[in-house]
């Protein structure tokens, strides 16, 4: 049994070697993303409570606090991921 351990240390190597996972990305590059999709998010959040019911309620203005919140929550889950794992 301990000749059957001792063949398999360099497949194991091997095996370890394979499952490294990436370095990562850099710290300052996630802290200004995460700033700046976090702004783009609370600035959505911002503009959808702008909207009052008073004399007809500004579509636009609401759709536009949507859009930003939208496009902000886009590029979280799915572009900023895409270019940082390449």
């Amino acid at each position: 049994m301990s000749n059957q351990h001792v063949t398999d240390a360099p497949r194991a190597q091997v095996h370890e070697d394979e499952n490294v996972t990436s370095q990562g990305n850099s710290l300052g590059l996630s802290i200004v993303l995460f700033v700046v999709l976090f702004a783009l998010f609370a600035g959505g959040l911002y503009v959808m409570g702008l909207i009052t019911m008073g004399e007809g309620p500004n579509v636009l203005l609401f759709c536009g606090g949507l859009t930003m919140c939208l496009v902000s929550l886009l590029a979280t889950f799915d572009l900023v991921p895409r270019f940082l794992n390449k």
